[in-house]
């Protein structure tokens, strides 16, 4: 009798200290993706194996939410269904240039661009999802927008707004714009076919900016 219980206490604690070793999956850790990113058509883009890098985010358990040719307020109201319902450790939020491009038919407001962007943010981290905002990618010029003048001027003071925002909040912040512009503040022809789209060399460039970001908080599972 004593050692069937000796042999059954032996056999307990090696499942257990196997179970412990395994650590937690993502579904016990309360989370599903490690990274939900929410954009418009550069976020779409992304996830295309034509024309971004579907890989990255199947290899590292993000999920890319992309809305082509929608702005921030688009995006804002998709928040809650798009990210926080798929329950990531961390959104990565891109939004902006449909807004300067009057994708609605109207013109917006840096500052309300920088709102809809502070909103998002605010309704993550309140579920305890880690934020990560991205400056909008360089462009001198929209293909569907040509009236719009001298986009790269206001991306750069919108980027300013949204770094502003991630510095008062703690919010992590991707600067992009930065790794990707010419001289002239926009996008070079070898890393787009039309100015503002990244290509795939231009989403390598984007995935190096991102991703000693995201893995500042250690993964689990």
């Amino acid at each position: 009798m004593f050692n069937s219980f000796r042999l059954f206490l032996l056999i307990f604690c090696i499942a257990l200290a196997c179970a412990c070793d395994k650590g937690q999956t993502p579904e016990e850790d309360g989370f599903k993706y490690e990274a939900v990113f929410i954009g418009d058509s550069i976020t779409a883009n992304w996830i295309r194996e034509d024309r971004g890098h579907p890989d990255f985010f199947k290899d590292h358990n993000y999920l890319g939410m992309g809305y082509s040719g929608k702005t921030t307020a688009y995006l804002k109201n998709l928040f809650q269904l798009s990210v926080i319902d798929k329950h990531p450790r961390q959104a990565v939020i891109l939004g902006g240039t449909n807004d300067i491009a009057q994708n609605d038919g109207r013109y917006v407001p840096i500052e309300e661009i920088r709102d809809n962007i502070a909103s998002m943010a605010e309704a993550a981290a309140n579920k305890g999802i880690r934020v990560i905002l991205c400056s909008v990618t360089p462009s001198r010029g929209f293909s569907w927008a040509s009236s719009v003048s001298h986009p790269e001027v206001t991306i750069v003071e919108l980027n300013k707004l949204i770094k502003a925002l991630a510095e008062e909040k703690g919010y992590a912040y991707a600067d992009y714009h930065s790794a990707l512009a010419d001289d002239n503040g926009g996008l070079p022809s070898d890393l787009s076919s039309d100015g503002t789209h990244p290509n795939k060399d231009a989403y390598t460039i984007m995935e190096k900016v991102i991703q000693p970001i995201l893995q500042e908080l250690p993964s689990q599972g």
